[in-house]
């Protein structure tokens, strides 16, 4: 098993014992935290400030220096994918990944599936999105040959036509062997093989959207509350009322046994105003 895939086993597992550590009841503020130009808040939780209970695990940002930028906190490397912007009212988010090239801290180009390193987060790379490819490891075409090596790896790079929409694989443009060692980014619009030779570090840096999950419980209501906060906790959508951090006493507590993204449903708790029930 590679480095990689145990890696990516382990975050489940990361997450799980998150979320198990969390505590209903604690007084610990969900209130909304920044981090630069982002505004945090459920389903996102903000590491290191705010509880452990304010947002789904997987969704735990870290904020370099406290004033940015954000990056996801439970990826196999630290400061993997930078996040631009979170769009709440569209339920998206923009991603850049930030790495570099195996033994060449230099070339900015993955040396892994962008895909399968997301595969275990709840979020879905855009259809919207192009796909830029990188290939080494065989004969690169002038058409398509990068000005710099990575790691004394001779560089091509084309955007493909193979959307994200349409999985992995397809045919690579005309001249490009198939026995190609590749990686494949996701990123925000599309250019010109002229233009790659010499742009394609601002394309990696300028990201790529990602559409989350639905988000569960209804947390505008909860906020529209007097001093109505939204948290994850023990696998459920809770809304707490009032400044002593309980539930609201007509709330039960569902179980479930898997964090959002996965493939089982969630039950969640509506909560009416904790005043009408003092």
């Amino acid at each position: 098993m590679s480095m990689l895939s145990l890696q990516l086993l382990l975050l489940p597992l990361a997450s799980f014992l998150r979320t198990a550590a969390s505590s209903t009841g604690s007084n610990g503020s969900c209130a909304p935290e920044s981090c630069g130009d982002l505004t945090i808040r459920y389903p996102f939780s903000l590491a290191g400030v705010q509880p452990l209970y304010c947002g789904y695990p997987p969704l735990d940002l870290t904020c370099e220096a406290g004033t940015g930028p954000a990056y996801l906190s439970n990826t196999f490397r630290e400061h993997l994918f930078r996040v631009d912007n979170i769009s709440y009212a569209d339920n998206s988010m923009v991603a850049a990944v930030q790495t570099a090239f195996a033994g060449d801290t230099g070339c900015p180009v993955p040396d892994f599936n962008v895909t399968a390193s997301l595969a275990l987060f709840p979020f879905n790379i855009s259809a919207t999105n192009k796909r830029l490819v990188f290939f080494y490891n065989c004969a690169v075409p002038a058409e398509f040959l990068l000005r710099r090596k990575c790691a004394n790896h001779t560089m091509g790079a084309y955007i493909s036509k193979r959307s994200w929409g349409a999985g992995e694989g397809g045919t690579p443009p005309q001249g490009v062997s198939t026995n190609c060692s590749s990686v494949s980014v996701p990123v925000r619009r599309g250019m010109e093989p002229a233009q790659l030779h010499y742009d394609y570090v601002r394309l990696i840096r300028d990201g790529f959207l990602l559409k989350l999950p639905p988000v569960l419980g209804d947390c505008d209501r909860c906020r529209q509350m007097s001093c109505g906060e939204c948290r994850f906790d023990q696998f459920s959508f809770k809304c707490v009322c009032g400044p002593d951090g309980k539930l609201c006493p007509n709330s039960t507590q569902p179980s479930s046994p898997t964090p959002p993204g996965n493939s089982r449903s969630f039950s969640f708790l509506t909560c009416t105003d904790y005043s009408q029930n003092q």
